[in-house]
Parts: C-alpha cells; structure tokens; sequence
C-alpha cells in the first residue's frame, strides 16, 4: 500500500478516518468556495452588481454540484468494494464505467444547463436587475459541468483506494490558479461575471487532469485501462443503484433549498443578496460536515466487504464523533463572527443583516447535519441507498414546502421562522435513519452467517 493511501481493513480507525477526513474536508471547502472567491473578487474589484448575480446563481450550482457529488460517490461505493474482494478485473471495469458514466452525464447536463438556465432563474424569482448577468454566469458555468463531473469521479475512485491527499492538493492548486485568472480577466479584459465564470473552468480542467493523471500512472490494483471505457451492464447498475439514489438525495436536498431562496427572493434585491453571502458560508459549513460521511462511506464499504461489521460499525460511531467536533466548533464561530463575514462581500447594512439572520439559526445547527449525513453514507456504503433518499425526500423537501407554503403565511416577513425548517428537518431525519442502521445490520450479520455455514458444508 502507497503511503498515499489509507488500510481501512486494520490499524487506527481514528487515524485513518481523519487522514481521510482532513484532505476531503479542505478539498470540498475549496470546491464550495467556487462562488465565495468569485463574489469576493468581484466585490474587490468594485463590481457590486456582479456579485448580486453570481450569488443568485449559487443556490442552482449547488444542486448540480451536490448532484454530481451522490453520483460519484456510487463509484467510490462500488471500487471500494472489489479493493475489499481482491478482485482486480472487477476494479478496472468498474473505474471504465464510472468515467464512461461522467463523461455521458456531463455532457447531459451541459445542455440542460445552457437551454434551460434562463427558465430555472425565472422560477427562483431571480430579480429582473440581476437576470442578465446571473444568466451569463450561470451558462458559461455549465459549459464546464463535464470538467466538473470528470474531477468528481476521479477523487471519488481515488477516495475509495484510500487517496484523498492528492484530489486536495490538486483542487488547491487550481483554487489558486483561479484566483490570479479572475483578477486577469475581470481586470484586463473587464468581463466581470464571464470572466469569473470562465476561470472556474480553466481552474476545474486542471484538477481534473492531475486527478485522472494519477490513476493512469497508478500500478496498484486501482487503474485506468482504455480498453475498459465502455458501459459494462453489471457496473452501470451497481455504481447507479448507489448513485442515483445518493445523487437524488443532494438535488432534493438543494431543491429543497431552491423553495426556500425562491421565497425570500420575494423580498427584494436586498434579501436576495443577502441569502446569497448567507449560502457561501453555510455551503462551505455543510462540506466540513460531510467530509466525515464521505470518508466513513468508503471504510464501512471496504470492511463490509469483507465481512467485519465490527469494524464497519465501530467506523461510524468514531465519525460521528469526528463531524460533531468540527459541526460544532466550526459553526458557532460562523454565528458569532456572521457579520464580519458577511461584510466580506457587501457594504449594505440592510444586506448584511439579511445574511446574519440565516448565517446564526443555521450555522450553530450544523453539527446536527453532520449526525444527518453520516448516517446516510452508512447505509449507502452497506448496500442500502433508498432510505436515506425517502429521509430526504421527506424531511428535506417535502417538509420545506410544507413549511413554507402552509405554516409560513402565519409568520410572514419572519425569516427566522423559515429557515428554523432546517434543524427541524434534520432531526426527524436522523430518527428515521437510525432505525433503517439497526435493522439494515441486523440484515447484513444475518447474509454473512448464511454464507459462511455454505462456505463450511
């Protein structure tokens, strides 16, 4: 085993959760900061409106983003499991699919982004003095989508051998790459949100390349073979049985976000960048409590496959730990400083109050998400991805609209009542997925008994 990669069958599970925690932590930070680094340069750089319209934009990005992260987390679900097996053909068929499946489904999302960008706005209420530039930002931005889904797919393949320092190192060299092409093109070629949008492309197809490069170089039981880019029927349903329903899940869930933006986008321009520094802060917020899940996702996988539920079982409880230390301290630090960082990204007094208000409910709740999420990747690592999206679906969407459009006519104007849906949710959620936990074990000690009394007659 590379020094690069993590054993999730032996050793310190403490340790080789946070050194897989860490890198994606800092590498799904830096993805999240996509739009964070765009509104703030643009702020610099005294584009004022500018930053109004990529925030507008942000709560969209998100949903693809989140989507694309679910479905590759089916391929890391799936190599992980044949690393588990020793099965080295299933490993380089099932990496063939998985960049077979990014490359068809960026290009689908390609072209439902740039015919449908403008409509998808209009449904969020995105105010009429801010359209024109969101819209740009929002089609050039997709024209990138493959790139993106390329980038996600190779971490999620290298995350399930246990490297998830070199994706980091690679997303951070990009960041730093997009920050001196922002100031390049919004300062010599004036293109404000174009110029932005732009560089996250360039900054995303050099992650991507470094990340793929990695696996073609790889001589381990984890590689890229050519002759293996093709769809292989049995792969396609494993990686899409774990990903489309782990991918749902982040679109329901950032759908669910899209009702909530779309009313307070009701309230004016103010509200309307408001919400949108208030989404930064807390996407970045919800990418440090995820990391965990991620990371615990590709260690219950692993040991399932080998049949040590202890482990599996051990590895979640340890997880658990890890994301409420992070959601916790992390999140009451954003609630406490939400205006300085608010004002990060505008001047406004009425903005910044608009962002405090969303930044403190949600911010010091965010521990609870983590609980949320690491549930949800146990039960996708052990083979059973339908619950945590029927939890979603229930809790983080179908509770939203019913929150916003039966209880909060009564509070109108209280934007503190509406966003209280989100800890409310989470928490009903946690409740269902504890018991999909316990039985799904249940299920799981019961299929390997049985199989090890054949293996014995």
């Amino acid at each position: 085993m590379k020094k690069n990669e993590v054993n999730m069958l032996s050793g310190s599970i403490f340790k080789g959760l946070m050194a897989i925690t860490i890198p994606i932590m800092i590498m799904n930070v830096l993805q999240s900061l996509v739009s964070v680094i765009d509104m703030t340069m643009l702020k610099l750089l005294g584009k004022q409106e500018a930053v109004g319209a990529v925030g507008a934009c942000g709560t969209l990005i998100s949903l693809i983003t989140g989507l694309l992260i679910g479905v590759s987390s089916g391929s890391s679900v799936v190599v992980a499991r044949y690393i588990g097996k020793n099965d080295a053909e299933s490993v380089e068929r099932a990496v063939g699919t998985a960049y077979s499946l990014a490359i068809a489904g960026g290009v689908l999302l390609l072209v439902i982004g740039v015919i449908f960008g403008e409509t998808f706005l209009i449904w969020m209420n995105c105010p009429k003095e801010l359209l024109k530039n969101a819209v740009l930002y929002f089609r050039i931005y997709f024209c990138g989508v493959p790139i993106l889904m390329f980038y996600n797919f190779s971490a999620s393949i290298l995350r399930a051998m246990g490297d998830s320092k070199h994706p980091m190192l690679f997303l951070s060299s990009a960041n730093i790459l997009k920050v001196g092409l922002n100031v390049f093109f919004v300062l010599v070629f004036d293109t404000d949100v174009a110029g932005v949008a732009i560089a996250t492309i360039i900054a995303q197809l050099l992650a991507g390349g470094l990340s793929f490069r990695i696996l073609l170089k790889n001589q381990g039981i984890v590689k890229f073979k050519l002759k293996h880019l093709r769809f292989y029927s049995k792969h396609v349903k494993e990686i899409l049985f774990i990903g489309i329903p782990a991918g749902l899940q982040q679109a329901l869930y950032s759908l669910a976000n899209v009702i909530i933006t779309s009313t307070v986008n009701a309230e004016g321009k103010f509200a309307t960048t408001g919400i949108a520094i208030a989404n930064q802060f807390d996407g970045v917020l919800y990418q440090i409590a995820v990391a965990p899940s991620l990371a615990v996702m590709s260690y219950v996988s692993q040991n399932v496959g080998t049949g040590n539920l202890k482990r599996a079982k051990k590895s979640v409880g340890i997880a658990m730990l890890i994301t409420i230390a992070f959601g916790a301290t992390l999140g009451s630090m954003s609630a406490i400083f939400s205006k300085q960082l608010a004002s990060l990204m505008n001047n406004n007094a009425k903005v910044i109050e608009y962002a405090q208000q969303k930044m403190i409910i949600i911010s010091s709740t965010y521990f609870i998400c983590g609980i949320n999420e690491i549930m949800g990747a146990s039960l996708r690592g052990m083979g059973n991805p339908v619950v945590p999206t029927i939890s979603t679906l229930m809790f983080m969407c179908v509770l939203r609209f019913i929150w916003v459009y039966v209880f909060y006519p009564f509070f109108k104007g209280n934007l503190t009542f509406l966003y209280l849906v989100w800890p409310v949710g989470w928490v009903l959620s946690i409740c269902l997925l504890v018991v999909a936990f316990v039985y799904t074990l249940k299920g799981l000690k019961k299929k390997i008994e049985s199989e090890q009394k054949t293996l014995k007659n």
